[in-house]
């Protein structure tokens, strides 16, 4: 593993060619009361554009004081969520995405090595602004991240995200991210040395492609309520499960089926092993994991935006606790 000092100088590589260019980040003064009170407001909204009533008027954090933040938080934050201030964080480092100038959200960034497949970028708190989102500023920031990865020699570019949060998702598996695991939330990550997963949607087929000759390496089809799954690797593909673990092949399918509402369930006897795959693996994991998402945010009075699983009950928390 990397000392503290190895990694803040990479850090530093990372971040500062992303001062230029478009989107551009900019450290937040952290002696600045102000900005950082906006900064926490950001950070808070990016919960609240998905637990408000009225998603269609999301809420303005540039209009929000320190009291708003503590009232909405112990409103709308589950158990064990908290929007801290920037200056208590010893895991990421607060940014301000910039265009042409202007302030138009927040993102924080921090190389990490956790002993194991090299030191990749993190990143979190990716919020814009409501009248600056569906103009690419988020797609293109993530384009910039990746190429720093690249620049640097970084392993990958990574984050956690929430399955209650549908855009976000979608944005960040058309911007090529697999899925590493589901434990506790999604987990995602787009290798530098490995291939991009790449997706064809279809009206009655979803399939995940080789990259070099655009064939399917695993395809999906529908039958009602039920999935069909077929595997379409050579054996030589199959055995080399190093390969197969760190790509992640079988849940990034399973995760754009979910996002796209298609079933995730095969039969009754892949439904009934579905702890097997509780952290990460085939589609019923996922499906099991979604209940159990959508059940503890219902329980705590949260909307649940999601698309709905053909073939899937939604019990209470109650019910699966």
């Amino acid at each position: 593993m990397l000392s503290e000092d190895e990694l803040k100088d990479l850090h530093r590589q990372v971040a500062e060619p992303l001062r230029a260019g478009m989107p551009a980040v900019e450290p937040l003064d952290l002696d600045d009361a102000a900005a950082r009170t906006l900064w926490r407001a950001c950070e808070l909204c990016s919960f609240l554009d998905h637990r408000v009533d009225n998603p269609a008027m999301p809420l303005d954090p540039r209009a929000m004081t320190a009291s708003d933040i503590d009232a909405w938080s112990s409103r709308l934050l589950l158990p064990g969520e908290r929007i801290s201030d920037p200056r208590e964080s010893d895991w990421y480092r607060s940014y301000w995405i910039l265009v042409d100038g202007e302030r138009i959200g927040t993102i924080a960034l921090q190389v990490w090595d956790w002993g194991w497949a090299g030191p990749h970028l993190g990143f979190a708190s990716l919020y814009v602004f409501p009248e600056r989102r569906r103009q690419g500023h988020a797609k293109r920031l993530l384009s910039r991240l990746f190429a720093a990865v690249e620049r640097v020699g970084l392993s990958a570019l990574r984050l956690e995200t929430d399955w209650l949060w549908p855009p976000a998702v979608r944005l960040y598996l058309d911007g090529g991210f697999a899925v590493v695991n589901w434990k506790h939330a999604l987990s995602l990550v787009r290798w530098r040395e490995r291939p991009t997963p790449r997706v064809r949607v279809q009206q009655a087929r979803i399939e995940l492609l080789r990259g070099c000759d655009q064939s399917p390496l695993l395809s999906a089809t529908r039958d009602g309520d039920r999935l069909g799954w077929h595997d379409h690797r050579t054996a030589a593909e199959r055995e080399d499960r190093e390969d197969r673990a760190t790509e992640g092949w079988e849940p990034t399918l399973a995760l754009w089926l979910a996002t796209h509402g298609w079933p995730l369930i095969r039969s009754e006897r892949t439904w009934a092993d579905r702890l097997r795959w509780m952290d990460a693996g085939m589609p019923e994991g996922l499906a099991h994991k979604i209940q159990l998402w959508e059940a503890y945010a219902e329980h705590h009075g949260l909307p649940v935006r999601t698309p709905r699983i053909p073939g899937l009950s939604y019990p209470s928390w109650e019910a699966l606790s």
